[in-house]
């Protein structure tokens, strides 16, 4: 009866899913081709995106041939395997624009932080499935974190700040999807927001007002990164803050539980002092990404550079576009990393506005198709594994085209299946498949 079950199980493909993902690959081969054209090493960019689309072609069918459950059994083993590599980078990787983050292994090159994240995912997926009755309890929610950390000290190290952001929509999407406590969940957002928020706020104060005025806002603000007495100020402030709205919360008889009025202090203050460390530890590009992001005006030719080029050829492209290997600004070679970060530009100019909508609507038809894989998941393991999917996919997407757009600070992460990428097609491949798996096997007895 099982072997009937899991054999019968196999015929159930959702082959709309599947459909959608040759539609993203054939849209994203055509960019990469057409954008990559005028580089010196085009031949070696069609190879190597061919070699990585075979590879993660047999990786999809590979992770669609078994039990998804093996994952949950070996998901220790597939996160030390990440870690290990992760490790290998820093001794013997290889580096590239400031990045330590590539394995060479002759004739290509194997990114660990790609295979890091989908093993993130396993293990989590596999830890809160056995703990999902303890979700809404802080010592799961610190449980993860501590699982995570070891990656992300191994990713900062590379250091790669853009990668490192991205675990953190993958975990609280995978908590939240647990049954988590939203007041834990908030918490933690807010802690996120203040310690992103200050340096692009102290960015801004620093082109606003290149020179303050000796003890006004800007310059205690300025004068705080250094660990001065105005972050000292900051966190006596936000505490007595606290205390006079418990007060006027029990003057106007308003249940609010007392221990919100002691944790929103010391988040507040947590989120602050990481902000300070974060800003006194970004590099020069990374600070140019913020300046590009809170005052693109001040430096066009410079750190806005990448933005406005993109925007040109977004806004170029109009309705149907200029047509492929025709774009002005990607083939003359005005918008740099054309077929890498800024693939979604040259869709934009090259294929019009019927592009860039036909891809966002094939992703949302994808995440909505993987939505669905995890609804009707067998098992809680295999809904997680859905959750944390339709989470990293979705942030990729969302900072992606909103770098593009420059609604959101550049960050170095790619379109998956669209952008040129080896470790990124491959890996994406192999996770699309293991969320096809799941749905395969929906009726499949346990």
């Amino acid at each position: 009866m099982v072997l009937r079950a899991e054999s019968g199980a196999r015929s159930r493909f959702d082959w709309g899913y599947i459909a959608i993902v040759i539609g993203l690959i054939l849209m994203g081969g055509l960019a990469v081709f057409s954008a990559a054209n005028p580089l010196p090493h085009y031949g070696q960019i069609v190879q190597r995106h061919l070699l990585a689309l075979g590879l993660g072609a047999a990786l999809f069918v590979f992770a669609m041939s078994f039990n998804y459950q093996v994952y949950q059994d070996q998901s220790k083993v597939i996160y030390g395997l990440a870690m290990a590599l992760l490790v290998c980078v820093l001794t013997v990787g290889t580096a590239h624009k400031g990045h330590k983050a590539w394995l060479d292994l002759g004739f290509v090159s194997f990114q660990p932080s790609e295979l890091s994240r989908a093993a993130t995912i396993l293990v989590l997926a596999a830890f809160l499935s056995r703990r999902v009755r303890r979700a809404a309890e802080l010592e799961t929610v610190l449980a993860c974190f501590a699982i995570l950390a070891p990656v992300l000290v191994l990713i900062l190290k590379e250091p790669d700040f853009a990668t490192f952001l991205s675990f953190f929509p993958i975990v609280l999407g995978m908590l939240f999807c647990a049954g988590a406590s939203t007041r834990h969940l908030s918490a933690i957002t807010g802690y996120g927001l203040v310690a992103l928020g200050l340096p692009l706020l102290i960015t801004w104060c620093q082109i606003r007002y290149a020179a303050p005025e000796p003890d006004s806002w800007p310059d205690l603000l300025m004068r705080a990164t250094h660990f001065g007495w105005p972050a000292v100020w900051a966190v006596l402030a936000s505490a007595l803050l606290s205390l006079a709205a418990w007060r006027l919360a029990a003057m106007m008889r308003l249940h609010i539980r007392a221990v919100t009025f002691i944790a929103v202090p010391i988040i507040f203050s947590a989120g602050l002092l990481s902000g300070i460390a974060v800003n006194a530890k970004l590099k020069g590009y990374q600070r140019n990404r913020f300046v590009a992001y809170v005052a693109p005006q001040e430096d066009i030719q410079g750190a806005a550079y990448h933005v406005h080029q993109s925007q040109i050829a977004i806004g170029s492209g109009g309705l149907l576009g200029k047509g492929l290997f025709s774009g002005t600004q990607s083939q003359l070679g005005f918008l740099p990393e054309r077929h890498t970060d800024f693939i979604y530009a040259v869709v934009g100019e090259e294929m019009g506005v019927w592009g860039t909508m036909t891809i966002l609507g094939l992703y949302l038809l994808l995440l909505w198709r993987m939505v669905v894989a995890g609804r009707s998941a067998r098992d809680t393991f295999g809904y997680l594994v859905c959750c944390g999917f339709v989470s990293m996919f979705t942030f990729a997407l969302a900072l992606n085209m909103g770098m593009c757009l420059g609604i959101i600070p550049v960050a170095g992460i790619p379109l998956p299946l669209i952008s040129y990428g080896g470790s990124s097609l491959a890996i994406t491949l192999w996770s699309l498949g293991i969320v096809a798996n799941i749905y395969a096997r929906r009726y499949a007895l346990l």
